[in-house]
């Protein structure tokens, strides 16, 4: 009679832990596929800003100078002209009509919505050689090393949400000869901060560049 009472105790035991481990993995594989899914975008991002990257210094020496005339010229749609000089360095896909994209939006981290007169804001859309979809936006046609001429977004999960800066969505300030990533004139301290969920996320662009972690 002892020995089957301890056998019983010892089969509760046993559906006890089982319990308790199917809990603790249906618990943790949406954190796992979260992270998985969250670590593909932020690889996606570092393969997508070097290409850009690569591709803006041979911009500067190619058709820099078709920009300048084209600020230059009585050309009401600037932006729309300059945008079409910079797609093949942005990795533009021409092919791809962006007429689905009239409805896409995307907002700060924080899930706050992007200002109409912020420099983030914009609604020229196209679609990127690798399905991302890609925002442009003119700043100034007299533009610096220093003083960006426009500004690039991309959103590495395409129309899928969440759609939020530093989430799915980062960005670059164009400039006369190079391009760098939102967020790349703060230190790594700065950046980790600017880059907390109540935050705007602008500065991820820069933060996970540099290795910076979820």
């Amino acid at each position: 009679m002892k020995l089957m009472t301890q056998k019983a105790f010892n089969m509760v035991e046993i559906s006890i832990v089982m319990l308790l481990l199917v809990i603790t993995i249906l618990v943790c594989i949406p954190a796992i596929v979260n992270n998985t899914k969250e670590a593909k975008i932020i690889s996606g991002w570092k393969k997508t800003f070097t290409e850009v990257d690569s591709n803006f210094e041979m911009f500067s020496i190619n058709d820099y100078k078709t920009v300048e005339e084209i600020c230059q010229s009585n050309i009401e749609e600037k932006e729309t002209e300059i945008f079409k000089v910079l797609g093949p360095y942005l990795n533009v896909d021409t092919s791809i009509k962006p007429e689905n994209l009239k409805n896409y939006k995307y907002k700060f981290l924080n899930g706050a919505q992007i200002p109409k007169n912020s420099k983030y804001f914009t609604r020229r859309f196209a679609y990127q050689e690798n399905g991302n979809i890609i925002a442009f936006k003119l700043l100034s046609c007299y533009c610096t090393d220093d003083e960006p001429c426009a500004v690039a977004l991309m959103d590495l999960n395409g129309k899928k949400h969440p759609n939020r800066m530093g989430k799915d969505v980062f960005g670059i300030n164009i400039y006369k000869h190079k391009v760098e990533a939102f967020g790349a004139e703060f230190s790594n301290t700065e950046l980790a901060a600017a880059c907390r969920k109540n935050n705007n996320g602008i500065a991820c662009s820069e933060y996970y560049l540099r290795g910076g972690k979820f």
